[in-house]
């Protein structure tokens, strides 16, 4: 067996040139060994949530290289819901297919101050009570802090109060300041946006971490990636999961870089390696079917995945490169799951099971 692997399995510390070896492996020895870890952690148990994505505003003045969703201020595509606006989709999803989580994903835009996201947390806890709110991520928590010259922890008490339960993990990517600088130059460093976590960790706002492979990064950006997570979640057992995807090429700045998204196969080699590298100390690895699609997504639960994600009723941001986007119900979602042998499970925001499915 390979050291590296071998390390894996016996329950060693790996760093990152462990991990990067890893990375290297024959992709079936990867899976099989993913698997097993996966296995003894969730017998054949996979969850998922029915979820809906807020995309409140595409107004974005960060203006990520790898993003064909966001608009300048003052272009004609260009949009923001109103609080109201915002609380009437919410409550039509929900009332059509029946949802526990809204993610609230947007973008840095200038014309929203904190009392629009208090506003909108609270609106959305006074409809639908029974919803927990997954919202923001460290880079509008930077922004809001820089622009009220506040810190980030009284940033986060302030949208906690508001009603968001946790933090998402946007603006991962890939957690190396060379690479960000290329296809993020504007974005908080990796540093800031780690510090950022481990402020919401620490008064109990659990998040979730990502990861945005295929573009400019290389294997050894991977591996310290995936490092630097599990490093903080040692110190704060402050992520609920985690979720890898591939960089979707279409209708953005990057594509003149990179013409073509990597294969599903890379996916599963990452997928793999981060239950190896994380094992049962953060849990939950998701399937990431909304970039790679259903099939690889089902693969990815052989490959050491254990939560299918979301429904994600509403999600505008990858469509917005040109890729299709299936509508997906509980009932699709279970279909799934039971097809590869698999048992389905329904879970809450915090990932505790609420419902198996013969």
């Amino acid at each position: 067996m390979d050291q590296a692997l071998e390390k894996a399995l016996s329950g060693e510390e790996l760093k990152p040139p462990d991990i990067e070896r890893l990375l290297e492996l024959n992709l079936w020895d990867l899976g099989m060994a993913a698997d097993g870890l996966t296995r003894r952690l969730f017998g054949n148990v996979v969850t998922f949530i029915p979820n809906l994505i807020l995309n409140y505003t595409n107004v974005c003045i960060v203006a990520c290289k790898f993003c064909a969703f966001y608009r300048p201020l003052r272009h004609p595509e260009a949009y923001t819901m109103s609080i109201d606006q915002a609380v009437k989709l919410a409550a039509e999803v929900d009332s059509r297919f029946g949802i526990r989580q809204i993610l609230v994903q947007g973008g840095i835009n200038p014309e929203l101050d904190i009392e629009y996201y208090e506003g909108l947390f609270k609106a959305l806890k006074d409809r639908l009570p029974h919803v927990a709110i997954h919202g923001l991520s460290p880079i509008e928590v930077d922004y809001l802090a820089r622009r009220l010259r506040m810190s980030y922890r009284e940033i986060l008490e302030r949208l906690r109060a508001a009603g968001m339960d946790t933090l998402a993990g946007g603006g991962g990517e890939i957690l190396v300041d060379d690479v960000r600088r290329v296809i993020a130059p504007h974005k908080i460093t990796a540093e800031t946006w780690l510090r950022i976590m481990e402020e919401a960790h620490g008064l109990g706002i659990m998040s979730n971490a990502t990861m945005m492979y295929g573009h400019v990064e290389s294997k050894a950006d991977w591996a310290e990636h995936l490092y630097r997570i599990i490093q903080l979640q040692r110190r704060t057992r402050g992520f609920l999961s985690f979720t890898a995807w591939n960089f979707e090429p279409g209708n953005s700045e990057l594509t003149s870089k990179v013409p073509y998204p990597l294969t599903s196969a890379t996916l599963l080699r990452v997928v793999a390696v981060a239950r190896l590298v994380f094992k049962g100390e953060l849990p939950n690895i998701q399937s990431s079917w909304l970039t790679n699609g259903l099939e690889a997504a089902q693969l990815t639960l052989k490959f050491g995945a254990n939560d299918f994600g979301g429904t994600l009723y509403e999600e505008r941001v990858i469509p917005a490169t040109g890729l299709g986007k299936p509508t997906l119900t509980k009932d699709d979602v279970v279909g799934l799951i039971k097809a590869i042998g698999l048992r389905p499970a329904e879970r809450d925001n915090w990932y505790r099971v609420v419902k198996i499915y013969s």
